[in-house]
């Protein structure tokens, strides 16, 4: 589901013909229900590093109980959220659409090294050195 907001946006960039430039970043987030009412989580990142609050809750006592609560209260209103028919982005971005930075300027790619190009389809890839080639020769 953290993935449908990149495949719209990456989607109707393409129709539209411009370049796709949404990443997904491959956060991962599981509720682990311990019992009747005992929860905690798990959570990871795309290359199966930790999450800096993984495992944020004991699990046991009062805390995992008020956590169990809030998980179900949760899962109850998304659930109601996804299956209520109106017309809007969906969770989470019912009220906003998500906005991503070109691929130039993506942080996710700068942090770990990806040059655009390496993500770029390759007819937009094309598209753009045609755009830089009539510039230079002018």
């Amino acid at each position: 589901m953290k993935q449908c907001p990149v495949i719209k946006n990456n989607l109707l960039r393409f129709i539209e013909g411009k370049d796709v430039n949404a990443i997904y970043d491959g956060y991962t987030f599981q509720t682990l229900v311990l019992g009747t009412n005992y929860a905690t989580s798990f959570s990871h990142l795309h290359d199966f590093e930790a999450a800096p609050r993984n495992h944020w809750v004991p699990h046991y006592g009062i805390f995992a109980r008020t956590y169990f609560n809030n998980i179900m209260k949760g899962e109850l209103d998304s659930s109601i959220a996804y299956t209520n028919f109106k017309k809007n982005h969906g969770p989470p971005y019912n009220r906003w659409a998500q906005e991503f930075d070109e691929l130039e300027h993506n942080e996710y790619l700068q942090t770990h090294g990806v040059a655009p190009e390496e993500v770029r389809h390759p007819a937009a890839q094309a598209r753009v050195a045609e755009d830089i080639a009539p510039a230079t020769t002018n």
